[in-house]
């Protein structure tokens, strides 16, 4: 399943807008907050000052009924007030200076009308005052105050929000030029660089990072040349002893045309024989891994049918003592192919049904670019699956044939159906087709 992966560059870009607009949100609700309260404290403040005064002027006690003093609806009585005060505030302000209000308004609108109520304990008694402000009513120098405020927060949020953009821009710089010089250094590694130092990236970070990432590529890099030398030497040292094997071989046969054949005699050169072929095919096999991935293989036109009744003629010796017959089937047809990765991997599969072989019929079918090989396998084998008994090659095993299938762009398959193992081999062109 595709997974969209964001690259480390856009996290950082992404953090710091968000970081912006969340603080340039805050900081306009605290200063929209600090607005509202600034104008309440000050209705408190001119309501203090009205009761004050009406106090001092009039005398708390004068009158019971509500009167209008300095645009405030004062009484001496909480019940004496007008029914805007009362339907908003039922009870009443419970303790001197403290001031109540209520809005009459919705989300993102402006409020149809506020009501305020406020309880002064003067020199003469309580006085209670209440005032309905409505648009109407308002003062003309609260929407210039409010305009002020607006362009103070805009202002202000410009400023807040240029500032985080270059303190992120500079931190993204800072960090993103020695992680693109990193990234840059480790792709353009190679074995001659390997043994360089490793260059200063900026940070101690960054420059632990380079140094594992260094550590670990050389670690591969020896593994590497050390299995290369063991192939390279294995290979050669195995051809010297293998040519003087077969050569043998052939004299002693030639040698034993001449006389008496014995029986004993003919049975040990067939052993030898099998094992010189062995090791032929293992050479062959070490040489070809040999070659560089880049390196391209020689092609020949190769005759396919006759390469798998060559192959399964040579094999034939693994079924010696079994109670197994072989049943090969093929038709002509040429393809173009490296002939060493062909043997190898028609080769292994023939083998291997051989070999894990005890009783019955092996079946080799070959249809054009397709061979098909089957093999009995027991019932209560110890490994009934496929993928299990990939693992149970001869030689380099299975594992082997898939990895030249792939190299040579040729397809591969192996599966268990009922109480048989087969699998099938398609040439490229048979497999595009």
């Amino acid at each position: 399943m595709f997974r969209y992966r964001i690259s480390l560059r856009a996290v950082l870009i992404a953090s710091f807008v968000a970081l912006g607009l969340i603080l340039v949100a805050a900081y306009t609700l605290v200063a929209k907050e600090h607005f509202i309260r600034g104008l309440d404290a000050a209705m408190a403040g001119n309501m203090e000052k009205a009761a004050r005064t009406f106090s001092e002027v009039i005398g708390a006690g004068e009158s019971g009924q509500v009167r209008e003093f300095s645009g405030f609806d004062v009484a001496t009585q909480w019940s004496n007030l007008p029914a805007y005060a009362l339907r908003a505030f039922p009870n009443g302000p419970g303790k001197s200076g403290q001031l109540l209000k209520q809005e009459n308004s919705a989300w993102f609108s402006r409020p149809k009308s506020i009501v305020f109520a406020m309880r002064d304990d003067t020199a003469h008694g309580p006085l209670y005052l209440s005032q309905k402000v409505t648009p109407r009513q308002t003062s003309e120098v609260l929407p210039q105050a409010s305009r002020q405020n607006r362009v103070f927060t805009l202002t202000v949020s410009m400023l807040v929000i240029g500032f985080v953009s270059i303190v992120g821009w500079l931190l993204l710089w800072h960090v993103s030029r020695p992680m693109a010089a990193l990234r840059a250094w480790t792709h353009s590694l190679d074995n001659d660089k390997l043994s360089d130092p490793v260059p200063d990236f900026s940070y101690p970070e960054l420059n632990e990072m380079a140094e594992l990432i260094r550590n670990s590529l050389s670690s591969v890099q020896q593994a590497v040349d050390r299995e290369r030398r063991f192939l390279r030497h294995a290979s050669h040292e195995l051809r010297t002893p293998i040519s003087t094997i077969r050569s043998n071989i052939e004299l002693q046969r030639k040698l034993a045309q001449k006389r008496e054949r014995f029986e004993d005699e003919q049975s040990i050169v067939d052993r030898i024989d099998r094992a010189s072929l062995t090791m032929k095919h293992l050479t062959e096999t070490l040489l070809w891994l040999n070659h560089e991935p880049d390196t391209p293989l020689q092609s020949h036109v190769v005759d396919l049918s006759e390469l798998v009744r060559e192959l399964s003629a040579e094999m034939a010796y693994l079924l010696a003592g079994k109670p197994v017959t072989t049943e090969v089937s093929t038709s002509p047809y040429s393809c173009t192919v490296p002939l060493v990765p062909a043997r190898i991997i028609l080769g292994n599969l023939i083998r291997n049904a051989y070999q894990h072989c005890w009783e019955g019929t092996v079946v080799i079918d070959q249809k054009e670019g397709r061979v098909t090989i089957s093999n009995p396998v027991e019932p209560d084998a110890q490994n009934p699956s496929p993928v299990s008994s990939e693992n149970t090659g001869y030689g380099l095993g299975l594992e082997l044939t898939t990895t030249l299938s792939q190299r040579i762009g040729w397809h591969y398959t192996a599966k268990r159906e009922g109480n048989y193992h087969r699998v099938i081999v398609e040439t490229e062109s048979s497999h595009d087709s």
